[in-house]
């Protein structure tokens, strides 16, 4: 059951970075779209709580997860928005998904997560596939120094400040009683009103249209997050997180050739081959 959670999550997941990414490439603001998302989602979460009736199981460790993992996950996402808007779709984000190392090491030394041959095995073969990807898309970017420059700096730091939100789900995950979805709730809560203080205290003005791209990607992104929750509820963090990020890079090489006509080499293909067996062997371990 836990990798049919897994696929849920790849496919949450590839579905919002796709509409996101449309977001902007029609001109709306990193922050804007960010934002929407997160409104969206928290609003898409109040409504499932409230037909569910089931009980909140409310408690300070829930709320100060859910309150950290929503500030650091929309601060996070918005660094890698505003990534994903000025660089190559699957040259972002296959270095984006590196990122699935912070939750993956902190399971390990903090919670001593034991860690067998065929695991590691695994873990290697997707990062090698994801530097194969990376390797094979990095070619003709035509970027100058500068923009370049800027666009890896938004990068590391997106890729840092995500591991507060996955260690934050893999911590809720956790604790023996919890109603997911008042969990994602406040998640979601959190991050759309630091999201939205931002843009009401730089002064700007979401463009026309950009809260119907934040909804559609706000069903991708609760799904993604929810089926995350459930993963970890069957399988180890060094499992899930690796899978749940290394499947939407394989779709967005597919998406950068046949959508968005970007380039790649050879050595793509076989970065795909090596991050598919990685998630096989993953799988058998």
């Amino acid at each position: 059951m836990g990798w049919i959670y897994l696929g849920l999550v790849v496919a949450g997941f590839v579905a919002m970075n796709f509409v996101m990414k449309l977001g902007s490439l029609k001109g709306h603001s990193s922050p804007a779209l960010t934002a929407s998302l997160f409104a969206a989602a928290a609003l898409l979460c109040g409504t499932v709580l409230v037909a569910s009736g089931k009980p909140l199981y409310p408690s300070a460790p829930v709320v100060l997860l859910a309150a950290g993992g929503g500030i650091g996950g929309a601060v996070a996402y918005f660094f890698f928005l505003s990534a994903l808007g000025m660089g190559p779709y699957a040259l972002t984000i296959s270095i984006y998904t590196m990122s699935f190392l912070v939750p993956v090491a902190f399971s390990i030394v903090v919670w001593a997560r034991p860690l067998g041959t065929a695991t590691a095995a695994g873990i290697l073969l997707i990062l090698a596939g994801i530097a194969l990807i990376t390797a094979s898309t990095a070619a003709g970017q035509g970027q100058a120094k500068a923009a370049r420059a800027r666009w890896l700096v938004l990068l590391g730091v997106a890729f840092l400040l995500t591991g507060i939100p996955q260690v934050s789900q893999a911590a809720a995950a956790r604790l023996g009683a919890i109603n997911l979805w008042f969990y994602l709730f406040l998640t979601f809560s959190a991050g759309a009103a630091a999201l939205w203080l931002f843009i009401l205290l730089k002064g700007t003005k979401p463009g026309r249209g950009v809260l119907s791209y934040g909804a559609l990607a706000a069903v991708g992104s609760v799904a993604g997050n929810f089926f995350t929750l459930k993963a970890l509820g069957k399988l180890p963090e060094p499992v899930v997180f690796p899978v749940s990020l290394a499947g939407p890079v394989i779709a967005a090489v597919l998406l950068s050739l046949f959508h968005f006509k970007e380039k790649i080499k050879p050595l793509g293909y076989l970065g795909i081959l090596a991050g598919l067996a990685g998630i096989v062997l993953l799988a058998l371990s």
